[in-house]
């Protein structure tokens, strides 16, 4: 494995992360823009809540709510497809390093031979720890998988509000 492969591997969890955390922030601006316009009259002091408010409010609700399971379904039908690939990463290294690999180093018939084996051997044990650490980016696709629509809720109930 070059280790440029290794770099990216490496980085592709981080990165995704990353992004993750931007939008959560644009989320969150958008969610504080739409309760400052819904509570601009109330620090106004104006009397009672008009009932154009009330009903946008339950639209707001209904909408959040609908995209929260719609946000519960989507991490769900991710899952069982992101686990399998997991195991079947996992099932692959395990076997490399228990199989041809690993005997292979004893068979070995001189130095250089020897040094090409444990190149090969140390490259599936990286494989194997990538594997391992590709659950951290696992969690990063289901995480934005279910928060993606209530992240388009919350700005598009900021572009309604304006």
């Amino acid at each position: 494995m070059e280790r440029e492969e290794v770099r990216d591997q490496l980085l592709a969890p981080l990165l995704h992360w990353t992004r993750l955390g931007r939008q959560l922030n644009q989320g969150l601006l958008a969610s504080a823009e739409v309760a400052a316009q819904s509570s601009y009259g109330l620090w106004r002091g104006r009397a009672p809540i008009a009932e154009r408010d009330c009903e946008e409010l339950m639209r707001m609700t209904r909408e959040n709510v609908g995209a929260s399971l719609e946000g519960t379904a989507a991490m769900m039908t991710l899952l069982p497809s992101e686990s399998a690939k997991f195991w079947t990463r996992t099932a692959q290294a395990m076997a490399a390093c228990a199989g041809a690999a690993a005997a292979s180093l004893a068979s070995s018939r001189n130095g250089e031979d020897l040094q090409a084996r444990q190149k090969q051997f140390g490259a599936t044990l990286v494989g194997s720890a990538l594997a391992w650490y590709q659950l951290y980016a696992m969690a990063a696709k289901l995480t934005e998988a279910g928060v993606a629509p209530l992240l388009r809720q919350v700005k598009d109930n900021a572009q309604r509000s304006r």
